[in-house]
């Protein structure tokens, strides 16, 4: 019997030795997991919460969420890589952080840092150009020129040499594309001073190409379109439409016309051709035989009208299909369509009597004007 209890003591003790053992290893991880969200929580914060001074750095188009982080290290904006990269997949957003240039300092968090990218918000310096949906070659020229930036007789040789940029840009290898028209993309930039006139064509050149990969490229392969048509139809649904509703249904009209062998007759490619923008067109208009004339002449014109924007661009590569062959805007912005000629000659026979209203009620107010003036 005695056997038998000191046999049951020593399995007692063991247990009890092994539940101790247990909780010390419970204890030490505790320990640990409280050292870690500790340490995790100090290199998540900023670097030095007493200084303000900016830095700038540059991060470059493509860069991955480790790559951020080995730049960001690398100028102590942040205590930790690996922390730094758990915070930025935390968000679930990581994906959306932006490249470009950002002004950040030490007394910013992680956290900080990371949504002030998720957010874009850049930093810009330099000379501050927008370029509006559907300008022309000729308005980008003049807006850079009048800001001091570039030559103009340079700037009108390389837009008239694209294969000067095809080396970078592949999409401009195309012996159909004569000129950088179209490809001028809208957006406002900000240009160093000293800048060279390729430089600044090849930054507008770089965000078309970014914006055609990620928005339009897709459509246009499911669809088969040619490139530079889809640039070309594009241009023309901005320079022809006024509310963004009304882009695809144009672009749909357009495509319906060519399918059916119809001439386009776009007054905007019409005035493209002409040697000065007029506010109307004009019967004797419709008779200028220039190649640009789709009264006249089939298909689309030989090259873009103006510098379109990613809502045409996307429009011309993914257009509503309807039965509508006929279109006009209105005196009060709105498009008025129709699959009839006849429905469509209501529609513009109204249009030009509201239109002559207008322009009569236009030169009364000059006539009053004019002789308030002289009296």
């Amino acid at each position: 019997m005695k056997k038998n209890n000191f046999g049951k003591k020593g399995k007692k003790r063991k247990r009890i030795v092994v539940y101790r053992f247990l909780i010390i290893i419970f204890l030490i991880f505790s320990i640990l997991a409280a050292g870690g969200n500790i340490y995790f929580k100090i290199a998540s914060g900023a670097v030095d919460s007493s200084n303000k001074q900016n830095i700038v750095v540059d991060i470059p188009d493509g860069s991955t969420v480790p790559e951020i982080a080995r730049i960001l290290k690398k100028n102590k904006l942040i205590r930790n890589e690996r922390v730094f990269i758990s915070n930025a997949k935390n968000t679930d957003k990581s994906n959306l952080m932006k490249a470009g240039k950002y002004k950040l300092s030490q007394s910013m968090s992680n956290d900080d840092i990371i949504h002030k990218m998720i957010d874009g918000m850049v930093y810009q310096d330099g000379i501050k150009i927008t370029i509006p949906e559907g300008s022309l070659s000729t308005d980008i020229v003049n807006k850079l020129v009048n800001k001091g930036l570039g030559n103009r007789q340079v700037f009108v040789k390389l837009f008239r040499e694209p294969k000067a940029f095809s080396k970078e840009y592949k999409f401009l290898d195309n012996s159909r594309i004569k000129t950088l028209e179209g490809f001028l993309y809208p957006e406002t930039y900000y240009f160093k001073k000293g800048s060279t006139e390729k430089q600044i064509f090849s930054k507008m050149l770089k965000e078309f190409e970014k914006n055609y990969n990620k928005n339009v490229k897709a459509y246009v392969d499911k669809q088969k379109y040619d490139f530079y048509d889809t640039v070309i139809m594009a241009s023309i649904v901005e320079k022809e439409t006024v509310q963004d509703v009304d882009r695809d249904i144009v672009a749909g009209v357009f495509y319906n016309r060519l399918d059916k062998k119809m001439k386009l007759q776009s007054d905007a490619v019409l005035q493209y051709g002409l040697p000065e923008r007029k506010s109307r067109v004009r019967y004797k208009d419709l008779k200028v035989d220039t190649v640009y004339n789709l009264y006249i002449h089939d298909g689309l014109p030989p090259t873009p009208i103006a510098s379109p924007g990613i809502k045409s661009l996307v429009a011309a590569a993914n257009p509503k299909r309807t039965n509508y062959l006929y279109f006009i805007t209105g005196t009060d912005n709105k498009n008025y369509y129709s699959e009839t000629y006849e429905e469509h000659m209501k529609y513009a026979k109204k249009y030009h009597k509201e239109l002559d209203a207008l322009e009569a009620k236009d030169k009364e107010k000059e006539k009053k004007a004019s002789e308030s003036k002289n009296n």
